[in-house]
This record gives structure tokens, C-alpha cells and sequence, in this order.
């Protein structure tokens, strides 16, 4: 293995890791994949081997065991790492705060300093958007908005972040945190997400089984009155990464990745109904869920300027991939 082209990845058996770990390898480099195989699948890894003709390495451990994760980067001795391990369900984090803080800040610090002790210095975070909560106006939220998780999973990934930008602030360190917005899409049927959170698989799983989507909450403040949000392709996240990871020069702290567009629930569900053929099924109508806010979407001035970033998929091209 090359190691000054090689990439360790955390949670990259998982959905978004493992299209990360696509699209380094389709660039000619070298992943070795750390994963605990609780949401990740092997067969995401075993797809991608045979898909790029190599051997991946595969390291089946939680980003908790130290140890491990020490052993992984003497063995291997990575370029650097990019971090998508975490958990990741809004709902969860509200009963088990406490683990949600164990795996997605205390980790990041603890892997951080792992890093540090061995001389890796080039770090790229997956963030997310909900560290910004719900904002109280309805343009696209800038990397300098106010950040106001309304739930632990949010501040956990807020609270690493902070760790991410310690460890950045150190001469010579390198890297990133960038903040996806809500990920849809997929390059293959073998790296689909399997999530059960997530609204787009859940939307079409229901329509597939000719039953109601649930639309929670109508009276938004919103052009018809549902949650907007923007929804960008994985295979764009993915390029996202790629392209932080290769940038010639030192990249802002962190930037939000999305397609700077929204779309409304009534709007995914009309636009998975119609690509299904199923636009007889109606929606279901409950009244809002906590926590939910009206708009978010992203502005991706700062990275389309700063890495040439450009999202390449519309939503209705990630769903027809989804579906086919």
C-alpha cells in the first residue's frame, strides 16, 4: 500500500463513508476502512473491491476502542483520516444523549490526539447541518449563522467540531468540517442507504407498499405550508470530501455542502409518487413533531469558491437512481 496516498476512513462500510471510499479509489487511492459494522455492511466494502480490482482493508472495531484504532494507524500509517463514524438518528440521540456524546465528540477529541501522537496531520470531519437548528429566517444559513442544535445529535457533532477546530489551529495540521445537508442518491444498489431516518427511503418504501406518506406538520411558514429542505446527491458529498482532501491550499474551518435548494416534503413525496407512477396514493396529514423547523437549506458560496465545488445531481436524478 502506498501510504502517502492512502486514507483511513471511519464509518466506511456506512452509506456515506462507503461513497467516499468510491470515489478516492476511482481517483487512484488507497482506503483502508475502520467500522464497526453496526449500520456499515461488509458488502458495501466487498462490492467496492471488486469494483476497483483491490483489496480493501477492512478493520471491524468501534471508533471507541482506542487500542484498535492505535494498532490501525501504526499498521497502515495513513496520509489521514476522514471521520464519518458517528451515530446519527435525531430521534435516538433524545433518549441516549449520553452515547450520543461518547461516539461523536469524546471520540473525535480521543482519535484526534491518537493522530497527533502518530504525526497524521490531514483530518476531514463529517458535520452536518443540523448543528445550525432551526433558523429563524428562511434564507440559505451561512457558515457564520448561529449555531443552535435542538438535539444532542446536533450538539454532539457541534461539540466536535470545536475538537476538529483545536486540533486544526496547530501548525502543519490540515483539513476540514464539512457540514452535509440532508443526503440522498446513490452511485450502485450496492451502496444504497439503509437508514430507517432518513425521509426519502421511508417515503418510498411506503409508496412501494401502497401506503400513505406522512406529512408532519402543514402550517409551516412555507409556500405550502410543509418543512423545505435541501437535499443533495451522496455522490456529491462524496466529491465534496475528495475535493477537501486534495485542495493545494489550507481550507476554511468548515463549510456547508448542499445544493443551495429546497424542496418541500409535499414536493419529495409528489415527486417519488410520480416517478413510481403511484400519484394516486395521498398523503397523510399528523400535526408537527418536535424539533422540526420550517427551512434549511444550504448557501455553498464559501465551498463552490474555495474548492470549486458544484453539485452535479438534481434531486429528481438522485431519486431516479434510488429507484432504479
Amino acid at each position: 500500500m502506498n501510504e502517502a496516498n492512502s486514507w483511513l476512513i471511519t464509518g466506511g462500510a456506512g452509506y456515506i463513508g462507503a461513497h467516499i471510499a468510491d470515489s478516492f479509489l476511482a481517483e487512484g487511492k488507497e482506503v483502508i476502512i475502520f467500522d464497526s459494522l453496526h449500520n456499515g455492511l461488509e458488502s458495501r466494502i466487498d462490492y467496492l473491491s471488486e469494483k476497483h480490482k483491490k483489496e480493501i482493508p477492512l478493520i471491524v472495531a468501534d471508533i471507541r476502542d482506542l487500542s484498535e484504532f492505535t494498532r490501525a494507524l501504526r499498521e497502515f500509517t495513513p496520509q489521514g483520516i476522514i471521520h464519518t463514524a458517528a451515530l446519527k438518528s435525531v430521534a435516538e440521540s433524545n433518549e441516549k444523549p449520553k452515547e450520543y456524546f461518547d461516539v461523536n465528540s469524546l471520540a473525535t477529541k480521543q482519535i484526534l490526539e491518537i493522530m497527533s501522537s502518530n504525526k497524521i496531520c490531514n483530518f476531514i470531519f463529517s458535520s452536518t447541518a443540523a448543528i445550525y437548528g432551526s433558523p429563524m429566517h428562511s434564507n440559505p444559513v451561512i457558515e457564520d449563522d448561529i449555531k443552535n442544535p435542538i438535539s444532542p445529535y446536533g450538539a454532539s457533532k457541534l461539540e466536535a467540531e470545536s475538537e476538529v477546530n483545536s486540533f486544526l489551529s496547530l501548525p502543519g495540521n490540515f483539513g476540514t468540517s464539512l457540514r452535509f445537508f440532508n443526503v440522498v442518491g446513490a452511485a450502485s444498489p450496492a451502496l444504497m442507504d439503509n437508514s430507517r431516518d432518513n425521509l426519502i427511503p421511508i417515503v418510498i418504501n411506503r409508496i412501494k407498499q401502497q401506503l400513505s406518506p406522512v406529512i408532519y406538520g402543514t402550517d409551516y411558514p412555507t409556500p405550502d405550508g410543509t418543512c423545505v429542505r435541501d437535499y443533495v446527491d451522496v455522490r456529491d458529498v462524496a466529491m465534496a470530501h475528495l475535493l477537501a482532501a486534495t485542495s493545494k491550499s489550507p481550507p476554511p474551518r468548515a463549510m456547508n455542502v448542499g445544493r443551495g435548494h429546497g424542496y418541500s416534503v409535499r414536493e419529495v413525496i409528489k415527486l417519488v409518487s410520480d416517478l413510481l407512477e403511484n400519484g394516486h396514493i395521498s398523503p397523510h396529514e399528523e400535526k408537527r413533531r418536535t424539533g422540526d423547523s420550517a427551512f434549511l437549506c444550504a448557501n455553498t458560496e464559501l465551498i463552490e469558491s474555495q474548492l470549486g465545488f458544484s453539485a452535479r445531481y438534481t434531486l429528481e436524478e438522485s431519486l431516479r437512481n434510488m429507484l432504479d
